[in-house]
């Protein structure tokens, strides 16, 4: 085999490799934008490259008075177009009153001053704690599956858009550490929300 063969070998086989890993960067910008329904990028989208089967979470801060569409694809794997699961998850932080009580024990004497015993004297404090709680807003497994989600907050929030990538068998690409991966690209877009009521 001669030497130029091997080259050209090589090269087939490194360059889709190559070009693939670059993709993956912005492979985002390949998803199907909604230009047309007036819809802009928004420059919190993400592009990565995943491990099948692996799950991701990534936050957005949404504004009020705008609306916002979420959706998901693979340029590099067709195949998992459709099949994405994801949820968009709010952190609500809450104050609660929590009591603690604590005991005491005193001697206990009777009307002649002789003691008769001990007894517990209960005090209780009360303190201001805060818990997290995770509220799930949107999870398209409840929605027949949809790929795409669109919304309009009532308010300023930061949000969290858990990923997951399916697996489906069949060939992938290989990284440097020998794990198979897939592109993907979390399209987020953007326009102004519908004002509600007579507007002067």
């Amino acid at each position: 085999m001669s030497n130029l063969f091997k080259a050209l070998i090589i090269i087939l086989f490194v360059l889709p490799l190559s070009s693939l890993a670059q993709d993956c960067n912005n492979i985002v910008r390949y998803c199907p934008h909604s230009k047309k329904e007036g819809f802009v990028f928004n420059m919190q989208s993400e592009s990565g490259a995943f491990v099948q089967g692996d799950t991701s979470e990534v936050s957005i801060i949404v504004y009020k008075g705008m609306e916002y569409k979420i959706s998901l694809c693979s340029p590099s794997h067709p195949q998992l177009n459709g099949t994405f699961q994801f949820k968009i998850v709010e952190h609500i932080t809450r104050g609660e009153w929590e009591e603690k009580t604590t005991y005491t024990t005193e001697v206990e004497y009777d009307d002649y001053g002789l003691e008769i015993g001990e007894k517990q004297i209960p005090t209780t404090t009360k303190k201001r704690v805060y818990r997290t709680e995770e509220i799930i807003r949107y999870d398209n497994s409840a929605d027949e599956n949809a790929q795409e989600f669109t919304f309009q907050s009532n308010k300023t929030r930061k949000l969290y858009i858990k990923v997951y990538v399916p697996e489906m068998g069949g060939e992938q690409e290989m990284g440097l550490e020998g794990e198979s991966y897939s592109c993907v690209g979390l399209l987020i877009e953007h326009q102004s929300g519908v004002k509600t009521g007579f507007k002067r």
